[in-house]
């Protein structure tokens, strides 16, 4: 589990800071709120890849360990398009 963790805040911390950028761009004058959205939704895409990966893609593991529902993750999978 704390490998894991690693991972995830390791992906985390990449995330962050090389969007950023992008979240400002993508912001053009939408406010603040917009950028928190932008800004959950990369880190929730990114941490689900994180764990994802490093469960070898078992998305009902993955699920578990992050603690939804399997549907969801797989309906946030594909949203996201991550690969599984």
């Amino acid at each position: 589990m704390e490998k894991i963790k690693k991972v995830a805040v390791s992906s985390l911390s990449k995330t962050i800071k090389s969007e950023t950028l992008t979240y400002i761009s993508k912001m053009n004058g939408q406010g603040v709120s917009n950028l928190h959205n932008l800004f959950i939704t990369e880190v929730e895409k990114s941490l689900i890849s994180a764990v994802l990966s490093h469960l070898g893609g078992n998305v009902t593991k993955t699920a578990s360990y992050l603690g939804i529902n399997r549907g969801t993750l797989i309906k946030r999978i594909k949203d996201y398009g991550i690969s599984a």
